[in-house]
């Protein structure tokens, strides 16, 4: 074999050496901080702008189109889902969709710096690439939105059913229904989200059709005369129930044995019944046991009450059993669960553990009113070592029957009373006391905007029944006494314990991405008189808030020593909508302006 000679092993190696530092240049990082060749956050276009440029471009952009909100179309009418609920307390006005920005611009960053060799191909390729807007979506609030302003486009089929009336048997017919097609709107409004776009949603429906038509009754009148003919009351504690002969008869189904037909009790109808009917007459919740300190020492103040609930499944099952082919009369004694009052028999509160804080200066009356009956829904609860506490749950009924006022919220140009207004200012003050006294939080949302009540930003938390809700852990090993207090324009709650040695601490929040607010929106409304004007809370600027919350617990606890989590806030800016009763349509009168001749005036043209 042939011995390379020295010039050819030389430029063997200057050509390796040059291999390597070329490999070395293409797989390097660039230096640059801006973001690639045809990037792109949903649609919106980032290329070549730096991290803060490219968050700042996309920050204002989900603005403007959070303003504007979707288009929703139904036959001849359109309308606006909007991204915040508007109402006249901030405690009821509720996100149906959020963009979430939290560290958009860690995120971005992650694709300044890319290989040379990538870079070069991807000029060479024009590939593309799009970051998925991350948002969230409140499915529930927006059945409700279109259901109410789109209310031709649900209507629930009915069976046929037997009816009775003059002790006569008869067949109702059935009636088939509608509903909108809730999987396709969500898939596009999906895509509206992802790409920012605001264009108009067509509702789409599909038909509901009955499970039993009047064909599958006919004939079977007699059976079911028979069947229903008994009388029937349900029992529960010694409270009677008589069950109408049309409601026995709802039970009633039709089984199918190849053509033949025959009628029979369906179970899930009368579980059905028992929930939406004899439930909420008879269902007693257990009363809590309330305590309070005096001289520093707890004291009972409400005694517990146990609670009593029907046992839905048991109880339609005796029914079948008892009923089904009886002739005389029956009397079913329904079954039941009682619930403890959960008395607590060691307390160990020694010592107030933290305290939360806030103002309502300047709420309206219905505002105070809801403000102290949700503080005293809470006063005197105990939690126990490692419950979950559920504040929307602690609050009872939000409605009339919960001792709440109504407020006003906007919905399709017009105001209507909703319970809640208030309570986010117990949500927000019962969250600065878990944060003074060092508990895990488990749940918490920011307001859809900052609200004066709540400053300094970020330090707030919503609710709205049933969702969001504010939740966190007692994790102490101790129980734990809530203590309300209500002083003029300020409301404190005081939590009670045993001091275990935690040391809690949060920062101040930073508060960034101010944006000034659109310009006040005006809708014309009949409900108020030509030229009045209702208008709900001022507008706010939006913002981007976020503080650090630090728990260093004592040595030898079960848990990590110290515990570190940052709570991050996005409001939109807050647009201020008033409602302006509308102007009267001048009246014409049709018959003397078709009779009438108006003035002709003729001009000679001089010379």
């Amino acid at each position: 074999m042939k011995k390379l000679t020295r010039p050819v092993i030389a430029m063997i190696a200057v050509l390796v050496v040059f291999l390597i530092l070329l490999s070395l240049f293409l797989f390097s990082k660039t230096n640059s901080d801006k973001l690639p060749d045809n990037f792109y956050y949903g649609n919106i276009a980032i290329s070549g702008l730096s991290v803060s440029e490219a968050a700042s471009k996309i920050a204002n952009e989900i603005r403007l189109f959070e303003a504007e909100g979707v288009a929703l179309a139904y036959n001849d009418k359109v309308a606006d889902l909007p991204a915040i609920a508007a109402s006249f307390d901030s405690g009821l006005s509720y996100n149906n969709f959020q963009f979430d920005v939290a560290y958009l611009e860690t995120k971005l960053a992650a694709h300044t710096r890319q290989s040379r060799l990538s870079a070069w191909l991807r000029k060479l390729r024009h590939t593309a690439t799009s970051l998925v807007p991350a948002y969230t979506v409140n499915q529930l609030k927006i059945r409700d939105f279109i259901v109410e302003t789109f209310p031709d486009s649900t209507n629930a089929a009915v069976d046929a059913a037997f009816v009775f009336s003059d002790k006569a048997i008869a067949i109702a017919e059935e009636r088939p229904g509608k509903e909108v097609d809730w999987d396709n709107f969500f898939q596009e409004l999906d895509k509206r989200l992802r790409s920012f776009d605001s264009s108009a949603i067509e509702l789409t429906t599909r038909t509901d059709y009955p499970d039993i038509y009047r064909r599958d009754l006919g004939g079977l009148e007699k059976q079911a005369d028979e069947l229903t003919a008994t009388d029937l009351t349900l029992v529960f504690q010694e409270k009677e129930l008589p069950v109408s002969r049309g409601d026995i008869a709802s039970w009633l189904a039709v089984n199918r044995s190849g053509s033949e037909l025959a009628l029979g009790f369906n179970l899930a109808r009368i579980e059905t019944y028992l929930e939406d009917t004899v439930a909420p007459l008879v269902n007693i919740e257990a009363q809590t046991p309330r305590f309070e300190i005096e001289n520093d020492k707890v004291s009972s103040w409400q005694l517990g009450k146990e609670g009593y609930e029907i046992e839905v499944a048991t109880s339609s099952r005796l029914i079948l059993e008892q009923y089904v082919g009886a002739t005389e009369p029956q009397t079913i004694d329904l079954a039941f669960t009682t619930i403890p009052s959960d008395e607590t028999a060691s307390f160990d509160i020694k010592e107030i553990l933290g305290t939360g804080h806030s103002s309502f200066a300047g709420s309206p009356k219905n505002r105070r009113h809801n403000i102290d009956v949700g503080a005293a829904a809470l006063h005197g609860l105990v939690i126990k070592p490692e419950e979950e506490f559920s504040l929307v749950k602690s609050l009872g009924n939000i409605d009339a029957s919960g001792g709440y006022l109504p407020e006003l919220v906007i919905k399709n140009n017009k105001t209507i009373p909703e319970y809640g207004g208030g309570l986010c200012q117990v949500g927000t003050t019962l969250f600065r006391s878990v944060l003074s006294t060092g508990l895990p939080v488990t749940a918490r949302q920011n307001h859809s905007y900052r609200v004066s009540y709540y400053e300094p930003a970020g330090t707030d938390a919503t609710i709205y029944d049933p969702w969001p809700d504010f939740r966190f852990i007692n994790d102490t090993g101790k129980n734990i006494l809530i203590q309300a207090r209500v002083e003029g324009d300020d409301l404190y709650f005081d939590f009670w314990g045993t001091n275990d040695g935690r040391v809690a601490t949060t920062t101040y929040p930073v508060i960034y991405n101010i944006v000034k607010p659109p310009p006040t929106k005006i809708i014309e409304t009949d409900e108020l008189k030509p030229g009045e004007r209702k208008c709900t809370e001022r507008a706010h600027n939006g913002a981007d808030a976020w503080f650090d919350y630090t728990v260093i617990y004592p040595e030898g606890a079960t848990t990590t020593p110290e515990v570190k989590r940052r709570f991050t806030s996005h409001y939109v800016p807050w647009q201020e909508v008033c409602l302006v009763g509308k102007t009267p349509e001048p009246v014409v009168d049709t018959e003397t302006s078709a009779t009438t001749t108006p003035d002709v005036v003729t001009s000679t043209p001089s010379n």
